[in-house]
């Protein structure tokens, strides 16, 4: 008869995102893992999969937090340059700030399974879509000039929001990210 876990899964699941978070997944060693989670080796690769198998499901548990932010804000009806202007207002760094698991991710592609790659891609690309969609409705509402190219726009707020999250790792001032996202937001008059 096997050993009862005497863990929580949910729990060592945020412990591993929050270590792969601050450190990457190639600066994260198995042992600091164990160290971290309570959970010995046999465990983390009978339970998890390994480093690897750990970091797939805590990547997904912060995609999913991620995706929920982005349509929570982006996705709030109506769509229009409203709710690009509330998703840069609510962003905020925080006190231990390591950038985005997801841009980590997407930056680390060398390192990380394919797997982990294309599901924080996916997100990406949605988030980016999000954008559009909110572009797209507010020039057929007369928010934006009918000549302003949409889908151009959508890649340059993606981008913003990606280099925000790098930004704030270097300097983790909410009144600068603020002032960046004002200077963007200008664009789209």
């Amino acid at each position: 008869m096997g050993r009862r876990k005497s863990y929580d899964r949910d729990e060592v699941l945020v412990k591993a995102m929050e270590l792969f978070w601050a450190k990457g997944f190639e600066g994260t060693h198995l042992s600091e893992l164990v160290e971290v989670t309570g959970v010995n080796r046999f465990g983390l690769y009978g339970e998890f999969g390994g480093k690897e198998g750990l970091f797939q499901q805590a990547l997904d548990l912060y995609l999913q937090g991620t995706l929920s932010a982005y349509r929570e804000t982006l996705d709030a009806k109506p769509h229009g340059l409203g709710n690009i202007q509330e998703y840069f207002r609510r962003l905020s760094y925080g006190d231990a700030y390591h950038g985005c698991l997801m841009i980590n991710t997407l930056t680390e592609q060398d390192n990380v399974t394919s797997d982990a790659f294309s599901a924080a891609r996916e997100v990406y690309c949605e988030a980016r879509n999000l954008f559009l969609k909110n572009l797209q409705e507010a020039q057929a509402a007369g928010e934006l000039a009918p000549d302003r190219d949409v889908d151009a726009l959508a890649n340059l707020l993606s981008t913003v929001d990606s280099g925000l999250s790098i930004h704030g790792i270097v300097s983790p001032s909410d009144s600068e990210k603020d002032a960046i996202a004002a200077q963007v937001l200008r664009l789209l008059d």
